[in-house]
C-alpha cells in the first residue's frame, strides 16, 4: 500500500508524515538537495528549467521503488505524482517539448510502480502558507509571494481531482485546522485509519 501526500508548500506534509511514522508508516520524505540543477534553474531557466524537472520526476519515481522493492507494507511518501505534473505545467507550460516529455516521463514510471492507493490532499488559506514559509527560513522558498501560491495551489488541486476522478481515492485535509504540534495529529491519523478497515498499527 502506498500513500502519496499532495499539497504546495508548507501546507504540512512533513509534519504529517512525521505523525504517521509513529503510527508504523515506512516514510519516504523528499530531498531537494539530490537535485543539482535546483539553483542553476535560478540563474539560467532556459538552460536548467527542463533538467530540474526531470531530476525531481526521476528521484521522486526512485524513491518509490525502492520502498516497494524494500517490501515495507505501509508507504508514505512526502510527494504526490499528481502534484507533480502541476509543478511541471507551472515550470515549463511554455515549452511544449518539455512538457509532453516529462508528462511522458510521469506517465511511465506510474505505468511502472503503479497508481497510489491513497492521496492525501493538505491545503490551507494561502496567507497560512506564506507566513509558515517566512518562518521556516528556506532561502529557495523566500521569493514566493501570495500569487504563486494562490496559483500553483490551485494548480495541485486540479491535478488532484483529475487523479480522483480516474479512481484514485482521494482525503482531503485543511491543515490550518489541524495541530501542528503535539504527539499526534488524531484528525488526520484517524481520516487515513477510518478510509479503509486494517489500516491501525
Amino acid at each position: 500500500m502506498r500513500i502519496e501526500v499532495a499539497g504546495a508548500l508548507a501546507v504540512g506534509k512533513s509534519t504529517l508524515c512525521q505523525r504517521l511514522e509513529g503510527h508504523g508508516f515506512h516514510v519516504v520524505y523528499e530531498d531537494l538537495s539530490k537535485n543539482p540543477y535546483l539553483e542553476l534553474r535560478k540563474q539560467d531557466p532556459e538552460k536548467y528549467g527542463f533538467l530540474a524537472q526531470q531530476s525531481f520526476v526521476d528521484e521522486k519515481l526512485k524513491s518509490i521503488k525502492s520502498a516497494a522493492l524494500a517490501g515495507h507494507p505501509k508507504v508514505v511518501v512526502d510527494f504526490c505524482m499528481a502534484a507533480e505534473l502541476a509543478y511541471i505545467q507551472y515550470y515549463v507550460s511554455d515549452r511544449s517539448e518539455w512538457l509532453a516529455k516529462l508528462e511522458r516521463q510521469v506517465a511511465e514510471g506510474l505505468a511502472e510502480v503503479g497508481q497510489p492507493d491513497l492521496i492525501l490532499h493538505l491545503h490551507c488559506a494561502p496567507e497560512l502558507q506564506l507566513s509558515r514559509i517566512k518562518a521556516r527560513g528556506r532561502g529557495f522558498e523566500q521569493g514566493h509571494d501570495l500569487d504563486f501560491i494562490r496559483t500553483i495551489s490551485g494548480m495541485v488541486r486540479e491535478r488532484v481531482l483529475l487523479a480522483e476522478d480516474s479512481g484514485v481515492p482521494v482525503i482531503h485535509l485543511d491543515t490550518g485546522e489541524l495541530p501542528e504540534v503535539g504527539p499526534d495529529l488524531p484528525e488526520a491519523v484517524q481520516a487515513i485509519f477510518h478510509w479503509k478497515p486494517g489500516f491501525a498499527a
